[in-house]
């Protein structure tokens, strides 16, 4: 008597998997030139007309260089609130009066 289920081994499993090689940027302008193309037709619809300025829209706010100036003005920003922090610290631990003589120097 055979015990099959006893010696059984696990094989792996395969899959007719052949990867597509995806182009990002080739999609983009595939898309962005049938979307000229519509426009370029005198009888385009207004909804057709949001959706073509929507797609520019989130396009240039997927772009890197809106993220890098966005990082870059937010950390000015930062800065600008660190310095006025401490200057207020120092004159809150120092006095007021010693407010008009560094007025006085500043001007």
């Amino acid at each position: 008597m055979k015990f099959r289920f006893l010696n059984k081994t696990i094989e792996n499993q395969r899959f007719n998997y052949s990867p597509m090689y995806y182009d990002d940027r080739k999609q983009r302008l595939e898309r962005k030139k049938i979307q000229y193309q519509e426009l370029a037709k005198e009888d385009v619809s207004e909804y057709k007309r949001k959706e073509i300025f929507r797609d520019t829209i989130k396009e240039g706010w997927n772009r890197s260089e809106y993220r890098q100036n966005a990082n870059k003005s937010s950390n000015i920003r930062v800065l600008i609130l660190i310095v006025i922090i401490v200057g207020l610290g120092y004159f809150i631990f120092n006095g007021v009066d010693e407010v008009d003589t560094v007025v006085t120097k500043i001007w």
